[in-house]
């Protein structure tokens, strides 16, 4: 979740009136919580919160650490620049693994 969502779920309590957010340990129900500024903001039709268990994404490298030496773009200040890439790739492997919470209207 991104900052926005975190601080709207730090709100939240629980029947007896606990939150459900501890501050002291940053979790959620016992949940280690993650922020990131890439996830969507809690507002209707998104998918603000994404829950579950993250081994089950891999992440494969495609092609090694390709590196190229920029002599020319450099040579009037007597440097040398490196241009470096990587072309890697992810999976879900279980797709039940990992669940998006999505934000509807309450009927």
């Amino acid at each position: 979740m991104n900052d926005t969502t975190a601080l709207h779920l730090r709100t939240l309590k629980d029947e007896v009136g606990n939150y459900l957010w501890n501050a002291t340990t940053y979790t959620i129900l016992g949940k280690p919580v993650v922020i990131s500024e890439y996830m969507p903001d809690i507002e209707l039709g998104n998918k603000p919160v994404v829950f579950g268990d993250f081994s089950y994404y891999w992440i494969i490298d495609r092609d090694p650490v390709s590196m190229q030496i920029l002599k020319e773009l450099y040579l009037n200040t007597g440097h040398i620049g490196y241009l470096a890439y990587e072309f890697f790739d992810g999976k879900l492997i279980r797709s039940d693994a990992v669940k998006a919470v999505k934000i509807s209207e309450n009927a």
